[in-house]
């Protein structure tokens, strides 16, 4: 529940600054039911709460329809914020039109700080599932298919004595590169856009190029968002350089890799 007590905090924040002259509690907007319950009762404490009915997803209109009266909004979901959205209300950014929320005096914020361990947990997750086949081992268990008279069918590779690189040393990179230094690794190298010198020592990675740690690394982390920069950073030519035995955990937007040339990458075992 760390997100919504986050939001609890903020949201208290924002009214006490602008809006102390409330009597009633303020009302918020939650724009999706799969929130859990007891997330929505922490709100209630607090906030008048009004909750987007729609399922599996609420549709554009049922937002449009709610979110009057709303002093502030629980935005969850992939429904672009716009200026109709905006103007309805009266009150990760690339689905929001930030600049029109600029110039409605409107606050906008996201909890970018909250989900670095959930992340850096599944990644490492993804990682040793695809290095050590855990998944075709499940399957083949359950099927019964395993193979008993090849025992190296199911080896895989592990982490230790490996090479590992980390696109941005935010908090999603640095959460990852700390749970990384219980497998041993041989070398953990990161790129960003400046040196970030104390995360570095703190996991004893070392500052490299793009060229390098694509060439280099036997696991490669992407933990950047997504701008004009980052977008399809990962394409034909980055991947050609990779070796064909790397590991590629994407935990940024899809958008940072071109899915067509990872496509083609793979049915070629470019990587």
């Amino acid at each position: 529940m760390r997100n919504i007590s986050f939001f609890v905090h903020l949201f208290e924040g924002v009214f006490h600054r602008g809006m102390s002259n409330l009597s009633a509690k303020p009302r918020v907007l939650i724009t999706h039911n799969a929130i859990p319950q007891v997330a929505i009762d922490i709100l209630k404490d607090k906030f008048q709460t009004v909750v987007v009915k729609g399922t599996p997803n609420p549709t554009r209109e049922e937002l449009l329809e709610l979110i009057p009266g709303c002093a502030a909004a629980l935005w969850y979901g992939h429904i672009k914020v716009d200026r109709e959205v905006v103007d309805a209300a009266g009150a990760g950014y690339d689905h929001i039109d930030v600049d029109y929320l600029k110039e409605k005096g409107i606050q906008c914020t996201n909890a970018a700080n909250v989900l670095g361990p959930a992340v850096a947990e599944i990644a490492i997750a993804l990682t040793l599932e695809v290095s050590r086949k855990t998944l075709e081992g499940y399957k083949a268990i359950i099927t019964g298919t395993w193979l008993m008279n090849h025992a190296t069918w199911m080896t895989g590779h592990g982490l230790s004595n490996k090479t590992v690189g980390i696109i941005g040393l935010g908090q999603n990179g640095f959460a990852i590169a700390k749970r990384l230094i219980g497998f041993e690794i041989k070398r953990l190298l990161y790129n960003d856009l400046t040196e970030l010198e104390e995360k570095a020592r703190a996991v004893k990675a070392e500052f490299v190029s793009k060229e390098e740690i694509f060439k280099e690394s036997d696991f490669l982390y992407l933990c950047v968002p997504l701008d004009d920069e980052t977008r399809f950073l990962v394409n034909k030519k980055t991947l050609s350089t990779m070796k064909n035995t790397s590991i590629l955990i994407n935990t940024s937007r899809g958008g940072v890799v071109n899915q067509e040339d990872l496509i083609e990458a793979l049915q070629k075992n470019t990587i």
